[in-house]
């Protein structure tokens, strides 16, 4: 399964990501926490394949739908179990919970698209992990030409 993955060092902080998100949904689904002078941090549904905020939703609001995570706002209570169980703080309780959903009706999340230092990826693990490797690669054999 496809999902958004984020390399903490081509992150700039420019918040484009949270913009483009609430552009599309009213509200963003996802966040940019700065922490202190070392970093800036997307705060986003990582989709998780045992997912802490479908196990506490007692009404099956939140359930995994095959290998994506699914929300009914019919059956929702607004009891906010899940945003205290997600681990990654990224489910908001609005007038109804606020989550990613993948831009589920795009074939690439607009946070992706329009993160400018491509800090924000989607693809499965493998695919992503391979990319990251040759760049890593890339990187250190470019440092070694120098010495």
């Amino acid at each position: 399964m496809a999902k958004i993955y984020l390399d903490p060092e081509r992150c700039i902080g420019c918040r484009s990501c949270e913009v483009a998100c609430e552009r599309e949904h009213g509200h963003p689904r996802i966040s940019v926490g700065i922490v202190g002078d070392l970093a800036a941090v997307p705060v986003y549904c990582h989709q998780c394949d045992t997912s802490p905020c479908t196990a506490v939703c007692y009404t099956g609001a939140l359930r995994l739908d095959g290998d994506m995570l699914a929300f009914d706002q019919d059956l929702c209570t607004r009891c906010g179990l899940c945003v205290v169980a997600c681990p990654f703080g990224a489910i908001e309780l609005l007038s109804m919970i606020q989550r990613c959903d993948l831009c589920i009706e795009k074939e690439t999340p607009i946070c992706v698209m329009t993160c400018p230092a491509e800090a924000l990826r989607l693809g499965d693990v493998d695919a992503v992990s391979r990319s990251t490797r040759r760049r890593a690669a890339g990187a250190l054999a470019a440092r070694l030409v120098r010495i």
